[in-house]
């Protein structure tokens, strides 16, 4: 029996690049409708980050977590700024290096943020996710002082 290919052809560069653009102008601007379009159903998504501190992070297995978890985020902040610094697409592949603000709504203190991001995409959707950020930097922003060890 031979092996046939598959019919639905991987999204192109082009494709990929609009995709993650229209992604990371939503999550800027807060906007949970066309961030809710950015992503597939199934997706896999994982922010590495203590949920304890920030409770969007961690893992989340279908659009719906992963929503609950910008509630979370936009709940506790509000980006101020964020834009990323480098972008690579290949594909439906697609990664990020981004920095931006964050105002901690409780504290109304500044987090300065930096995350990598590696995305791939389906049907313009968002399918895998994997997110990582310098975690103590963060907390100790969040909180307010330096941990000591």
């Amino acid at each position: 029996m031979a092996i046939q290919s598959s019919k639905i052809a991987p999204p192109s560069t082009e494709e990929t690049r609009a995709a993650l653009e229209n992604l990371l102008e939503a999550f800027r601007d807060g906007d949970r409708d066309r961030l809710a379009n950015c992503y597939d159903d199934a997706v896999d998504w994982l922010f590495h980050a203590p949920n304890s501190v920030f409770p969007f992070a961690g893992a989340r297995h279908d659009k719906m977590d992963v929503l609950k978890g910008f509630g979370a985020l936009y709940e506790n902040f509000r980006i101020t700024e964020y834009h990323a610094d480098s972008i690579l697409v290949d594909g439906d592949r697609a990664s990020t290096l981004s920095s931006g603000n964050l105002l901690q709504v409780a504290t109304g203190r500044i987090i300065r943020i930096r995350t990598g991001n590696f995305y791939r995409f389906r049907n313009n959707k968002v399918t895998e996710y994997r997110g990582f950020t310098d975690s103590l930097d963060i907390v100790e922003q969040v909180l307010g002082r330096e941990l000591e060890f």
